[in-house]
C-alpha cells in the first residue's frame, strides 16, 4: 500500500465526513459556519477535480481520454461528470439536492 495515498485518502474522507456530520446533526449555528467557511473550499475542490474533464475537438473528455483505446473512449460527459450528476440530482442517487427538490 502507498502510505502517502492512504494518508491523503484518510484526511479527505475524514474531513468530508466531519463536514457532513456537522451539517446534518449540528445545530443551526454550526451548519451556518460550515456553509460559510467550508462549502466554498469544497466547491473549489470540485472545480479543481472537474477542471480537466472538458471535451476535445472530437468530443472526448481530455482527462479521461488516456484511460483506454481510442475506439473505446467515451464522449463527454465522462464518468466523473455522470457520477456527480447522479449523486446530486438523480432520485436513484442521493436525490437530496435542495435546489432541485420540487416544492410542495
Amino acid at each position: 500500500m502507498d502510505v502517502v495515498f492512504d494518508e491523503l485518502h484518510r484526511r479527505v474522507t475524514s474531513y468530508l465526513a466531519t463536514v457532513k456530520n456537522v451539517a446534518a446533526d449540528g445545530g443551526d449555528e454550526a451548519a451556518l459556519v460550515i456553509a460559510r467557511s467550508e462549502l466554498p473550499l469544497i466547491v473549489d475542490a470540485f472545480d479543481a477535480l472537474f477542471g480537466g474533464h472538458t471535451p476535445d475537438d472530437n468530443g472526448h473528455c481530455r482527462q479521461c481520454r488516456c484511460a483506454g483505446r481510442w475506439w473505446r473512449r467515451r464522449r463527454v460527459p465522462c464518468r466523473v461528470f455522470l457520477q456527480a450528476q447522479i449523486a446530486l440530482f438523480h432520485p436513484a442517487g442521493h436525490g437530496r439536492h435542495a435546489l432541485t427538490r420540487p416544492r410542495p
